[in-house]
């Protein structure tokens, strides 16, 4: 009687057993997050390097990785995704969509087919205007013409697009001015501190513009809001747009204009869906941390990481910290499935 209950169980248990077997096999232990992971952003005294600060203190705080940042250009760091070198960085759309699509610089690097990149998140939008030295007679963009202008920034591509669009907002083109090459935007400054520039573009809130007004003063010069000044400007990338700029930044002493772009977090397409999931986990969550370390990422609020705004694909490990919160909704969905149909 023992033997025949004995015989009945093992029938019944077994199935159980290699079905529990095959799962087992089926769902592999995940793979340890990194120990550490590298960010991209802009060099030392510029606004993408202080956001990049944030960001590592952040994340390095909330997840196991530590992130350390590499201060360089994105056309420096954006083959250093493929390498394993750089993970994810800081950039704008109008340079990250041509690394993307393998175009303008990035033709000749890529072969055309430009970088794996994906979306991590949307944030701050960026203000960028031409300064001048405080006691300057250039009061609007045309009377930059025939002036000393920086409008090649070398590995700084984004920054060349904005000042071809600052230029084609007031209708003048790089020829209009007496072009200067400079190594990095910040550089740009630095040559009107040195007495090489009239004028040089850069982000409102730039660490450099600082340095500007305590040598020179410092003066915004506002961009024309009217629609068809926008058009000239969006010429040179759809994205652009204009945006309000309150006084209180340096070098910003009364409400203008400026160029408007949105600064989005990008990743490399193969980077773990895991660590994707948990830096964008890590800054939902304790956003608020970032305003003391910067005033301009006050603006980082989750109500702008996802967003139609994309011009990239999302990466999957955003998206699933997305559905978790509850905000990644069919319009969003459909606008991803379009993205990924974009011919490359």
């Amino acid at each position: 009687m023992k033997t025949l209950y004995k015989k009945n169980f093992l029938l019944l248990f077994l199935p159980i057993l290699f079905v529990l077997i095959g799962i087992s096999y089926a769902k592999p232990a995940k793979a340890p997050l990194p120990k550490s992971i590298v960010l991209g952003a802009n060099p030392v005294g510029t606004l993408f390097y202080a956001m990049g600060v944030g960001f590592s203190k952040v994340i390095s705080s909330h997840t196991p990785m530590k992130v350390d940042i590499f201060p360089q250009g994105a056309t420096v760091w954006w083959p250093m995704f493929e390498t394993n070198e750089v993970h994810f960085g800081i950039n704008v759309p109008d340079d990250a969509i041509a690394a993307y699509l393998g175009t303008e610089i990035y033709k000749d690097p890529t072969k055309g087919k430009g970088y794996k990149i994906r979306t991590i998140m949307l944030g701050t939008p960026i203000q960028v205007v031409f300064f001048v030295p405080g006691d300057s007679d250039i009061k609007r963009i045309p009377e930059v013409k025939g002036k000393r202008v920086p409008v090649e920034y070398g590995a700084f591509f984004t920054s060349t697009l904005s000042c071809r669009a600052l230029l084609a907002n007031a209708g003048l083109t790089p020829a209009d001015v007496k072009g200067l090459s400079v190594p990095s935007v910040e550089a740009g400054i630095k040559a009107i501190i040195e007495g090489r520039a009239d004028c040089a573009l850069m982000a409102v809130g730039g660490a450099v513009v600082e340095e500007l007004k305590a040598a020179k003063g410092a003066r915004g010069i506002t961009i024309d809001p009217s629609p068809d000044a926008v058009r000239r400007m969006q010429k040179v990338f759809a994205g652009y747009y204009p945006i309000k700029i309150a006084p209180g930044p340096a070098g910003i002493t009364e409400e203008i204009w400026g160029l408007g772009k949105d600064i989005t977090l990008w990743a490399y397409e193969k980077l773990g869906e895991d660590v994707v999931y948990e830096i964008t986990k890590a800054i939902w969550e304790n956003y608020k941390e970032l305003g003391p370390i910067h005033p301009r990422l006050k603006l980082w609020t989750p109500d702008r990481f996802a967003s139609t705004r994309a011009i990239i694909p999302y990466h999957s490990g955003a998206i699933k910290l997305y559905k978790e919160k509850g905000v990644w909704t069919n319009e969003l969905e459909e606008h991803q499935t379009k993205l990924l149909t974009i011919k490359r």
